[in-house]
């Protein structure tokens, strides 16, 4: 089986299919302990296996039963006054659904300390752009970078159909160029996962980011809420941030960090 044949075998399952397939070949790369043309069946299914809970973990673990309904649910939204319908979307996304008893708060501490943005650009951004209703923002620019390219697209009529003034790409931030300028930069709980794809790429892309303010989030407990993530996890990034002025504040399953951009 040459490498192209195992990479759409991978790919075979519903929530890995979007995933574009040069970022599938980096999962499998280090998966793979030989030639994949010289691999025997039970190496065969144990780089699928291995490569599959790779992309669970930075992407499939998030998706809900029912996210691939998403335009169903988009169909639905009368308005940006419409919150309930923005709340059915941001619960099919895993990240965004934990955070949404606490929206209003997060959004009224942080702008507290930046101020109120003009623009703002969301990396790893998931459902996020969806919580624009909260923001209680007018004459917005938002820029949002995801993984699939899918994803971006259906972010991309979310703006278009709302009129929001803005762009949905599709980028693998730890390849990450030309990243647009914004007065804010959120990150939220999308470093773990980078991490876990390349160790220390935070550093690279944090000196990449053309933001006033940049707001970093991490989860305090694993996806599903039954293990207490602990403070010394977030150790490195701390020191990471030493030297920049930043503030830091919590809710009951995340903590943000509010850090001056350069």
């Amino acid at each position: 089986m040459d490498k192209q044949e195992l990479i759409a075998l991978i790919r075979q399952k519903r929530e890995y299919r979007d995933i574009d397939s040069l970022f599938v070949e980096r999962m499998l790369a280090s998966s793979l302990k030989e030639k994949s043309e010289l691999l025997k069946k039970k190496d065969i299914e144990s780089a699928v296996k291995e490569t599959r809970a790779k992309l669970r973990e930075v992407y499939g673990a998030f998706l809900s039963p029912k996210y691939f309904q998403r335009e169903k649910f988009l169909n639905a939204i009368k308005d940006l006054n419409d919150v309930e319908a923005h709340k059915r979307i941001l619960g099919l996304h895993l990240s965004t659904r934990e955070r949404l008893p606490f929206y209003e708060e997060v959004y009224s501490q942080i702008f507290q300390i930046t101020g109120k943005p003009s623009s703002i650009l969301d990396l790893g951004c998931g459902l996020n752009p969806f919580s624009i209703p909260f923001m209680h923002l007018s004459n917005i620019t938002y820029y949002a970078a995801e993984l699939v390219k899918a994803d971006a697209d259906f972010l991309q009529k979310y703006f278009d159909k709302f009129q929001i003034k803005g762009k949905a790409f599709q980028m693998d931030l730890t390849r990450a160029e030309n990243l647009p300028p914004a007065d804010i930069c959120f990150m939220f709980k999308v470093i773990d996962t980078l991490e876990a794809i390349e160790w220390d790429v935070t550093a690279e892309l944090l000196a990449k980011i053309k933001a006033k303010w940049i707001i970093a989030s991490f989860a305090k407990k694993s996806l599903g809420g039954k293990k207490k993530i602990k403070m010394e996890k977030r150790a490195w990034f701390e020191r990471l941030i030493q030297k920049r002025e930043h503030k830091v504040f919590e809710v009951e399953n995340e903590v943000f960090y509010v850090i001056r951009g350069k």
